[in-house]
């Protein structure tokens, strides 16, 4: 299982260009969704999205501006193994990011993303 960070950008231009100066061309970039993700090994390693695409998924409270993903099997089984009242944003398909997903938020409030990608 792979976890990698996600960085919510206020000015996603500027932070794409920041971490493609650091860790070259992001292999996978939606401009329409303000989306970029960097990987290795054919893993994600760090994900950068715009803070409006962000704020229109996303539950109020922006925290940090990091989020944790974390990705499993099947986010529906995930989401109901969890004590009721766990999700902040129930499980939905995120045809944009090619996912269905969950948020949850830890014990200090930070979000994290459960996912399950589609078929690419």
């Amino acid at each position: 299982m792979a976890l990698h960070a996600r960085v919510v950008a206020d000015d996603f231009p500027a932070t794409l260009r920041f971490y493609t100066d650091l860790l070259g061309t992001p292999e996978r970039l939606v401009p329409e969704f303000e989306y970029a993700s960097f990987d290795q090994g054919g893993e994600t390693v760090l994900a950068i999205l715009g803070r409006a695409a962000a704020d229109a998924v996303l539950p109020a409270g922006r925290g940090g501006g990091v989020l944790l993903v974390l990705p499993v099997p099947d986010v529906d089984a995930t989401v109901a193994g969890l004590p009721a009242g766990s999700a902040v944003l129930p499980p939905a398909d995120r045809p944009g990011w090619g996912v269905r997903s969950a948020y949850l938020r830890d014990p200090e409030g930070n979000l994290v993303e459960v996912q399950t990608w589609a078929a690419r």
